[in-house]
């Protein structure tokens, strides 16, 4: 889960939220709409969070400098397709998906695509694996090098 901290644009204090809520209640009453972008200092832990609010509210009432802005750091894509397939068992079938998000994501791919992928879930042998895929149907050769989902 990721944690960041805004401020209250009625009150000025700061407050820690969870990224993926929509809306928050400032302890002032303000109803507070999240929007990505106003997100300025984050985290992955609620204890980090907790230590941002404090030294981000003293640091508005001059006690201490503001700390460092922490943004949230993009996901690598690749990573994303592994583990929006986490949940699938069979090696198989969520090689299948992953193929499909491959060509969803970028038309085509070649062997260094699924190397990186594979690499993600702890497999080093992308091309047996990619002989497997064309074996069961689930990718063909667009192009020489280039492979595509069915």
């Amino acid at each position: 889960m990721k944690y960041a901290v805004i401020i209250c644009p009625k009150c000025g204090k700061a407050k820690g939220i969870e990224t993926r809520k929509k809306t928050t209640t400032c302890p002032c009453g303000r109803e507070i709409r999240l929007k990505r972008g106003i997100f300025k200092f984050m985290t992955d832990s609620p204890s980090e969070l907790a230590d941002l609010v404090a030294r981000v509210n003293a640091a508005l009432h001059g006690i201490e400098p503001m700390p460092k802005e922490k943004k949230r750091k993009r996901r690598d894509s690749y990573a994303a397709m592994v583990e929006g397939t986490a949940a699938i068992k069979d090696p198989l079938e969520r090689l299948h998906v992953i193929a499909a998000e491959l060509t969803k994501s970028k038309s085509e791919f070649d062997l260094d695509d699924l190397r990186r992928v594979l690499s993600i879930i702890g497999q080093d042998d992308p091309e047996r694996m990619l002989a497997r895929l064309l074996e069961g149907g689930v990718v063909f050769e667009s192009s020489p090098g280039k492979f595509k989902a069915t």
